[in-house]
């Protein structure tokens, strides 16, 4: 069926997928970091006028998602390798370009990113200046489809949000693109294809003449084309803050006592700071009296909540969260941040190895066989070679190593030194696995030197015939 026969259809798909993409919108902009609003929103719901706007001032927008979110994104931090097979030298040379022109890395630990705050992520190689680019576009502003009635999960095209018109009397509009592997059209929410807009491209029989869908979808399901969010990556993310910022509140009243009055004159009293109860009492031979109100709030009580429910949402995501111990008000921001850091997410970031594997298979077959030939032919690039047709590219990621505490590590690795098992560069790159191999010569020779040091001044201090001082002393006697 043509794909301007199922614009409907595909219209219908896209409204039931609202709530979806707005779950997706609102973790972009919480990753991004407006969290703040989200907080002010939830205090809003929960708190009379009075308390909402005192809280207003004390609120903490203490973001956690990025940080999860950036440790759990590893997988690209050591680059893997990339490396023609069946091909030749010119298609080594010609897939080193398009690493260096695309940024890879860079882009697909972006991608990795993505794919860890809404599952789903989406790829696009694109040309500017006649120089072959990569996108990653966020979750919010795409859609999966599939007509696939033998595989589902299959994306038969894709829908890409492109922006809201509004037109003279001021009607709002979206509008959308969409491909497949046959087809393009460009078409608004109401279901009408935009044939000017098409012709505009110089496209207006909707033909993708590259021959694929010029995108790479990676999708963390194996069983639904579109994903279930995980509705509590946000509310966790924000409950947190609002926890905090309770907290803040909390402290607000307990720095200040409330004073009070029983059969006392309210019209000479000074309300300082902030609060005088007024209280009567029937009783007439009752003498007027004042007293004070001290709130109290168990701040190591809340934030173990804090911490508590934090491990437990981690473990639930199959992440061993860092030990730290019991918080408190004077080590919480360092536990927390300590939490994350220790964080063992080894199970979880080997998996997403075989995910990503996938996706760049994926991305250099569409490179290989599809868009570089199409560039090519239409003069569109800075190139005019083309791949062999058996040329294939083979991806190593850096072995997933699991975590080990710092201590125990460097334990093991002066066992294996001594066992003879490892040399001196090889451990210092296990602990400094983020230095370059400049850097650890540099390391090398900065501790040969100290050690250096370190025995010149023995000597000096021994004497040459290894003599400890008391000649020295003798002859100052």
């Amino acid at each position: 069926m043509a794909l301007k026969d199922q614009i409907k259809p595909i219209t219908e798909f896209i409204s039931s997928k609202k709530e979806y993409l707005q779950h997706n919108e609102d973790l972009f902009t919480i990753y991004e970091g407006d969290l703040l609003s989200f907080v002010e929103k939830a205090l809003k719901e929960q708190l009379n006028e009075q308390s909402y706007e005192q809280a207003r001032g004390r609120i903490a927008p203490i973001n956690i998602l990025k940080r999860i979110v950036d440790k759990l994104s590893k997988i690209y931090q050591q680059n893997p390798s990339r490396h023609v097979i069946d091909g030749s030298e010119a298609d080594s040379e010609l897939l080193k370009w398009y690493e260096n022109s695309f940024k890879i890395d860079q882009k697909m630990n972006v991608c990795n990113e993505f794919f860890n705050l809404f599952k789903t992520s989406l790829i696009q190689p694109y040309l500017h200046n006649r120089i072959p680019q990569l996108r990653v576009i966020p979750s919010d502003r795409f859609l999966p489809y599939s007509d696939d009635n033998v595989d589902p999960t299959n994306p038969t095209a894709i829908i890409i949000y492109d922006r809201e018109s509004v037109d003279s009397a001021g009607n709002r509009t979206k509008v959308y693109y969409i491909f497949t592997d046959t087809e393009f059209l460009i078409f608004n929410d109401k279901g009408e294809i935009l044939y000017d807009e098409m012709a505009e491209f110089g496209n207006p029989e909707g033909i993708n003449e590259i021959g694929k869908i010029p995108f790479i979808y990676v999708n963390r399901s194996n069983n639904l084309l579109v994903p279930y969010q995980d509705t509590d990556t946000k509310r966790l993310t924000v409950l947190i803050s609002v926890l905090l910022s309770d907290l803040n509140l909390g402290v607000l009243f307990q720095s200040y006592s409330i004073l009070y009055g029983i059969n006392v004159q309210s019209h000479n009293l000074s309300f300082n700071p902030n609060a005088f109860w007024i209280l009567e009492n029937e009783d007439p031979e009752k003498k007027p009296e004042i007293g004070m109100i001290k709130p109290q709030i168990d701040i190591d009580a809340v934030l173990g909540l804090i911490q508590s429910e934090l491990s437990f949402w981690l473990n639930s995501r199959g992440i061993r969260p860092g030990s730290i111990g019991e918080l408190t008000n004077t080590n919480f921001s360092s536990g927390i941040s300590k939490m994350i850091d220790e964080m063992d997410a080894f199970e979880e970031r080997k998996k997403q190895v075989d995910f990503f594997t996938d996706a760049e298979n994926s991305l250099w077959d569409l490179i290989f066989n599809y868009m570089n030939p199409y560039w090519v032919k239409n003069n569109m690039i800075d190139t005019k070679h083309l791949f062999t047709p058996t040329a294939d590219v083979q991806i190593n990621f850096a072995p997933q190593v699991p975590m080990l505490q710092r201590a125990d590590l460097i334990k093991e690795l002066k066992e294996e030194l001594s066992a003879g098992f490892t040399s001196r560069r090889r451990a210092l790159q296990q602990l400094n696995p983020k230095l370059s191999e400049e850097e650890i010569d540099d390391l090398i020779a900065e501790i040969d030197g100290e050690r250096t040091i370190d025995v010149s001044r023995s000597e000096d201090f021994l004497g040459e015939d290894g003599d400890d001082g008391g000649q020295m002393a003798e002859e100052k006697n």
